[in-house]
């Protein structure tokens, strides 16, 4: 296990980095509540629920967040140009240790006038800066890889074509035995999972142009058929989630709706959809980069670990040992 001062010492000069390649690049640097009435609606992920109470015993229902992405877009639609944030965030349901806590620190960037090109470019280079603060050799140059030549390639798939059966007959092909529930977004991370992960090598690379129903919160291609988001994968580890962003609140709004039903059906809490956020929406220029970045994957990366437990001074489980 690392040191204690020794990991208190790396997590400051990470932070440092981090801080100092966005102030150098105009971003200026923001803080976000905790504690919401309207968390993140994705059917994926739990929060963990609480409620605030008044003097006057006024109860308000909320949860911790899993991402800041919703106060951040409302700081965008209130006319800021180029924002970060270095946060906690929390999500139930998460293993206790390997490369998961379910308490963990997310850094989210946001650039209007800059798609997920651009996000690329300048993710690639703040994790090369951040190695090289380490000591570490620069990694080669970042691959770029879309989804669907990833299915073409490790499933034989064409997710310009398949359908859901096509989708849960390539999972019976592979022994993923899928379940009758199964959604699309189900079939799909069975085999991305099985099939193109495992085969990503490690090397960096950019996996991007994932299809319709996983664009969580991003713009779609032109042709309608993928979401303009990507995610890093560094040896195997996922390093970030990124978008083009959605700036369409109509749009959003039935997203919101989707996922809403979804979660019912999973018998998941349900929450309201964050009416502040779609009325930003539409202040927001287009088109506007965002990505939120894994600070303790980072961590990890630079300091060689395959555990979350060496970059944390608290992991939760130390903290909840039976």
């Amino acid at each position: 296990m690392s040191n204690i001062k020794t990991i208190a010492h790396e997590r400051a000069l990470l932070n440092e980095t981090i801080r100092t390649f966005l102030k150098e690049r105009g971003y200026l640097e923001v803080e976000t509540p905790l504690f919401v009435a309207c968390p993140d609606l994705s059917p994926n992920l739990t929060p963990f629920e609480t409620s605030a109470t008044e003097p006057n015993g006024t109860n308000h229902r909320g949860a911790l967040i899993t991402s800041p992405e919703f106060s951040m877009k409302k700081l965008l639609g209130a006319g800021f140009e180029a924002i970060y944030t270095l946060t906690k965030v929390f999500r139930d349901g998460e293993e206790f240790g390997g490369t998961h806590n379910p308490e963990f620190t997310m850094l989210e960037w946001y650039r209007q006038g800059a798609d997920y090109h651009f996000g690329m470019d300048e993710t690639e280079a703040l994790v090369q800066a951040a190695l090289a603060t380490f000591g570490k050799p620069a990694l080669p140059a970042f691959k770029r890889a879309r989804v669907r030549d990833l299915f073409l390639q490790y499933v034989g798939l064409d997710l310009d074509t398949a359908t859901v059966e096509d989708q849960r007959a390539a999972c019976d092909r592979f022994n993923l035995h899928p379940s009758s529930t199964d959604t699309e977004s189900d079939l799909f991370y069975r085999l991305f999972l099985a099939k193109v992960e495992p085969n990503l090598g490690a090397d960096p690379i950019f996996v991007y142009d994932y299809p319709s129903h996983q664009a969580a919160l991003s713009r779609l291609t032109p042709d309608g058929k993928y979401g303009e988001r990507f995610e890093l994968y560094v040896g195997g580890l996922e390093l970030c989630n990124a978008f083009t962003e959605l700036t369409d609140p109509a749009e959003q709004r039935r997203r919101f709706l989707s996922e809403q039903e979804e979660r019912k059906t999973l018998g998941k809490t349900g929450f309201p959809i964050d009416e502040t956020l779609l009325a930003r929406l539409s202040s927001v220029r287009h088109p506007t980069f965002g990505n939120a970045l894994g600070v303790d994957r980072l961590h990890m990366l630079c300091a060689g670990t395959a555990s979350i437990k060496d970059v944390l001074l608290f992991p939760a489980a130390d903290l909840f040992k039976n």
